[in-house]
């Protein structure tokens, strides 16, 4: 057997390896949206979504102030990272929970001490976090079929390691966009383009927060239900499917919100705040149907079902 005839073969099956991450590996796309869809209505995903955005609204102030006192700690370019902060949340809110945010973030920053205020801080950030956390776990095992029955220390471990790593990969984003757009500028100014459009560094920063995002759900997807053989290629299409939810209902709400919103006559000064929790509803949903999506790409494969494509 020659090498070129070794390496060609070996080249294809790292190609079919990495289609496999992201086919739906055994159902048309139609099929599985059909299933999808069925699925979440019988698991009441929307449901579980809503309690997800009631703990995540609670945690997420307490969260921007403990972010707020550790972007503090880097001196001078504190304020930067602050400022690139709020820039990546205008980019991703739709615009009523965007000024919330921001005007909420101003208020902490003035009143932000570090002690006991800190202290509490962490810790409702902590058990919002926890619970929003746990909830979706809960929701992915209804989604995937199964019982829970690992250790309640355990399920803690891992809804914290999850947390984390959320945090962390939100971290990489910020220092991500704060040191392009830097190096957007530097660019820019090198070449003499001093009116460079900032399009394509904003295409960039979608690109990295939606690779992030996409590796944050496959790890939820891969650890959160109680699984006995995780795999990442049962967990990239539904996080695919996810982000693809995400972005889209992302946008829609940005474009009804700018366009075609009567809730400032109906919640008032409250607006801000319903926009807030409407789109942490999606965002739970999205995650959710994902779980849901991966859950029958499973189901399909054992089944050995007839609308199977085959390699």
């Amino acid at each position: 057997m020659s090498a070129r005839f070794v390496a060609k073969s070996h080249a294809r099956a790292q190609t079919g390896t990495m289609a496999d991450l992201w086919s739906p590996r055994g159902l048309s796309w139609p099929e599985l949206v059909k299933r999808t869809c069925r699925s979440s209505w019988e698991d009441e995903v929307f449901g579980q979504a809503a309690r997800l955005a009631f703990y995540y609204f609670l945690g997420i102030f307490p969260a921007i102030l403990l972010l707020l006192l550790l972007l503090d700690t880097f001196g001078s370019i504190g304020p930067e990272l602050r400022n690139t902060l709020l820039d990546s949340f205008q980019q991703i809110f739709p615009r009523g929970a965007s000024a919330l945010i921001a005007k909420t973030t101003g208020e902490l920053n003035a009143r932000a001490v570090v002690g006991t205020g800190a202290l509490w801080a962490a810790l409702g950030a902590a058990w919002a976090t926890l619970n929003g956390t746990w909830a979706m776990m809960v929701g992915l095992n209804r989604a995937y079929e199964v019982k829970e029955e690992r250790r309640l220390w355990r399920i803690v471990t891992i809804a914290f390691g999850l947390a984390i790593s959320f945090g962390v990969m939100g971290l990489i984003a910020l220092g991500a966009m704060f040191y392009g757009s830097r190096a957007w500028t530097i660019v820019s100014r090198h070449l003499g383009l001093h009116n460079l459009s900032v399009l394509p560094w904003r295409v960039i920063q979608w690109w990295v927060i939606i690779m992030l995002l996409l590796f944050c759900f496959a790890s939820l997807y891969r650890f959160g239900p109680n699984l006995k053989d995780r795999r990442w290629r049962w967990s990239t299409p539904g996080a695919v499917v996810a982000i693809v939810l995400w972005v889209g209902s992302t946008v829609l709400l940005r474009i009804y919100q700018e366009h075609f919103s009567s809730s400032k006559r109906i919640y008032g000064e409250l607006e801000p705040v319903a926009t807030l929790l409407l789109w942490l509803y999606f965002t739970g949903a999205a995650i959710l149907i994902g779980g849901e999506a991966n859950s029958e790409i499973e189901k399909a494969a054992a089944e050995g079902h007839p609308d199977r494509r085959r390699p």
